[in-house]
Protein backbone atom coordinates (compact mmCIF):
# COMPACT_ATOMS: atom_id res chain seq x y z
CA UNK A 1 0.00 0.00 0.00
CA UNK A 2 1.23 3.59 -0.31
CA UNK A 3 2.11 6.47 1.84
CA UNK A 4 -0.38 8.24 0.08
CA UNK A 5 -2.99 7.19 3.04
CA UNK A 6 -1.01 8.73 5.44
CA UNK A 7 -1.49 12.21 3.78
CA UNK A 8 -3.95 14.54 5.16
CA UNK A 9 -6.76 15.17 4.84
CA UNK A 10 -7.19 11.20 4.95
CA UNK A 11 -10.59 11.14 3.79
CA UNK A 12 -9.45 12.60 0.40
CA UNK A 13 -6.77 10.63 0.09
CA UNK A 14 -8.12 7.22 0.57
CA UNK A 15 -10.71 7.99 -2.09
CA UNK A 16 -7.82 9.00 -4.66
CA UNK A 17 -6.29 5.45 -3.44
CA UNK A 18 -9.26 4.14 -4.37
CA UNK A 19 -9.51 5.65 -7.34
CA UNK A 20 -5.97 4.87 -8.67
CA UNK A 21 -6.85 1.16 -8.26
CA UNK A 22 -8.88 0.94 -11.28
CA UNK A 23 -7.40 -0.20 -14.60
CA UNK A 24 -8.47 2.47 -17.32
CA UNK A 25 -6.35 1.94 -20.31
CA UNK A 26 -6.80 4.48 -22.87
CA UNK A 27 -10.57 4.17 -24.47
CA UNK A 28 -11.75 1.70 -21.38
CA UNK A 29 -13.23 3.75 -18.89
CA UNK A 30 -16.14 2.12 -18.20
CA UNK A 31 -14.81 0.67 -14.81
CA UNK A 32 -13.72 4.25 -13.63
CA UNK A 33 -17.03 5.69 -15.14
CA UNK A 34 -19.08 3.34 -12.98
CA UNK A 35 -17.09 4.01 -9.68
CA UNK A 36 -17.19 8.01 -10.19
CA UNK A 37 -21.05 7.37 -10.87
CA UNK A 38 -21.79 4.93 -7.75
CA UNK A 39 -19.78 7.34 -5.58
CA UNK A 40 -22.02 10.42 -6.49
CA UNK A 41 -24.83 9.01 -6.65
CA UNK A 42 -23.74 6.93 -3.27
CA UNK A 43 -23.29 10.40 -1.41
CA UNK A 44 -27.28 11.44 -2.48
CA UNK A 45 -25.66 14.08 -5.32
CA UNK A 46 -27.09 14.38 -8.65
CA UNK A 47 -24.82 12.68 -10.79
CA UNK A 48 -24.97 11.65 -14.64
CA UNK A 49 -22.83 10.97 -17.50
CA UNK A 50 -22.40 13.62 -20.50
CA UNK A 51 -22.94 13.07 -24.00
CA UNK A 52 -18.78 12.50 -24.43
CA UNK A 53 -18.50 10.75 -21.45
CA UNK A 54 -17.68 12.82 -18.57
CA UNK A 55 -18.81 12.07 -15.18
CA UNK A 56 -20.51 15.24 -13.51
CA UNK A 57 -21.38 15.33 -9.84
CA UNK A 58 -23.24 18.12 -8.85
CA UNK A 59 -23.40 19.45 -4.66
CA UNK A 60 -25.54 22.30 -3.81
CA UNK A 61 -23.77 25.20 -2.28
CA UNK A 62 -24.03 25.06 1.74
CA UNK A 63 -27.04 27.10 2.52
CA UNK A 64 -26.28 30.89 2.89
CA UNK A 65 -23.71 30.80 0.63
CA UNK A 66 -25.41 29.72 -2.86
CA UNK A 67 -24.36 33.67 -4.31
CA UNK A 68 -20.94 33.41 -3.09
CA UNK A 69 -18.16 34.43 -5.87
CA UNK A 70 -14.96 32.37 -6.32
Amino acid sequence: MSTILSLAPQNVWKHFYSLTQIPRPSGHLEKVTEFLVNFGKGLGLETFVDEVGNVIIRKPATPGMENRKG
